[in-house]
């Protein structure tokens, strides 16, 4: 992965990657797509995408942090899963955590920790552990959360959100 820009085009050649062009490519097919197949695929891709910060800049300029944010509303359990991890991915930025918390993704990921699948309880405790360190850690910071984390914590049968729950509730403590 590369870390800056300047990088970025180093190793690319003057003419580069036109990042925001494919992502807008991506971001129109995701629209105007009518296959479901075609659209899960393209929103895995923008998740994918979304884990590389040279990235943000484009894909809020294309509003697929509220694509994510409105996929994790869907009834089509890959949307939610998908939209899940891109926001889980680009959530350690803060303009991105921002966008999270004003269009009440909080409230979403929080309710998607009662979810029976593991995929979705690992990705949300990381998200919201990234939104620790947000402006606004005491939205995120709940005692009906905390309450369910310390219930994730110490009767999950899977280790990983068990340590996740452990890093979320030491976090918390700090922030």
């Amino acid at each position: 992965m590369f870390t800056s820009r300047r990088q970025l085009v180093r190793k690319s050649g003057k003419k580069g990657i036109d990042r925001f062009e494919f992502l807008q490519e991506l971001v129109n097919e995701f629209y105007q797509s009518t296959s479901l197949d075609s659209q899960e695929q393209v929103l895995a891709n923008l998740a994918n995408f979304a884990y590389d910060p040279l990235n943000y800049h484009y894909l809020r300029e294309l509003k697929v942090v509220e694509l994510f944010l409105s996929g994790l509303e869907s009834r089509n359990p890959f949307f939610i899963e998908y939209s899940l991890k891109g926001i889980c991915n680009l959530s350690n930025d803060p303009i991105n955590q921002e966008i999270i918390l004003k269009h009440d993704g909080f409230g979403t990921i929080k309710e998607l920790l009662k979810s029976e699948n593991p995929e979705l309880v690992k990705h949300g405790l990381t998200t919201l552990i990234f939104l620790l360190s947000s402006a606004s850690p005491s939205v995120v910071s709940t005692s009906d959360l905390v309450t369910h984390i310390r219930f994730l914590q110490q009767n999950s049968e899977n280790q990983n959100i068990k340590n996740l729950a452990t890093i979320f509730l030491e976090e918390s403590t700090i922030h």
